[in-house]
């Protein structure tokens, strides 16, 4: 698998994988298009986020987004795991752990974060094979 930083040409593809992420069980619900697009810019540019995408010979196989953020409890910049989708047919190959390592090796962070479904029990068995572990706080939102 090649993991490399989003581009301009990957437009189209990161459209409809987003489409397809944001249609799947691992969201609670749907997101309007244009914040998809919105998003991707925002990802080419690389200010606040960074989205990689995942290749397996040639074909896109997956993407992943994590953001930077300072956390003083962390003692520093944290990594936040955004999203991680892998195309089905890529699935159970390693792509989601591949990624995570890509991650913690290239941008070192003393604190890690992440969100996920409590119904999506794969993600979570990588999560827990990767290090991550519940916290007890409540995430709300306005």
């Amino acid at each position: 698998m090649v993991i490399r930083e989003i581009r301009e040409d990957d437009r189209e593809e990161y459209l409809k994988m987003a489409t397809e992420f944001y249609s799947s069980p691992a969201v609670l619900h749907d997101i309007p298009a244009s914040y998809r697009e919105n998003a991707f810019e925002e990802y080419v540019s690389g200010v606040h986020a960074k989205c990689f995408i995942f290749e397996e010979q040639g074909k896109v196989a997956g993407y992943g987004i994590v953001a930077f953020i300072y956390i003083q409890e962390s003692g520093g910049l944290c990594t936040f795991f955004d999203e991680l989708y892998v195309r089905e047919q890529y699935r159970s190959r390693g792509f989601g752990g591949q990624f995570f390592n890509f991650v913690f090796q290239n941008f070192p962070s003393p604190m890690s974060l992440l969100e996920v479904e409590k119904e999506n029990v794969r993600a979570i068995s990588l999560y827990k094979r990767l290090g991550f572990s519940p916290r007890e706080y409540i995430l709300m939102q306005r």
